[in-house]
């Protein structure tokens, strides 16, 4: 985790529902997890070191696959180029 801006992301799966983990250093604090779904849920754990994190995501997710989630296996759509900064290589469908 060398940006604590920007969280560790983990996303779990079962149709129609998805729980992503957002994982982040706070600093003075430790580690937080936020955990969102599925549905409107809504949880935040803190945590003083790695191993309670880890600790407890272990059993999150044996919890979360005993009921049907999956792991995706790209926890973040939107890593990678920022695509609006590239020109279009075709004319905008919008305007025709």
């Amino acid at each position: 985790m060398a940006d604590g801006d920007r969280p560790i992301v983990r996303m779990f799966t079962r149709a129609p529902s998805t729980v992503r983990w957002e994982t982040r250093l706070v600093e003075g604090r430790g580690l937080d997890l936020r955990v969102l779904g599925p549905g409107a849920l809504r949880r935040a754990y803190a945590f003083a070191d790695a191993p309670a994190l880890v600790k407890y995501q272990v059993e999150y997710e044996r919890q979360l696959i005993s009921n049907g989630f999956q792991v995706c296996s790209q926890s973040e759509r939107r890593d990678g180029h920022e695509r609006r900064r590239q020109p279009r290589s075709t004319t905008d469908r919008r305007k025709q």
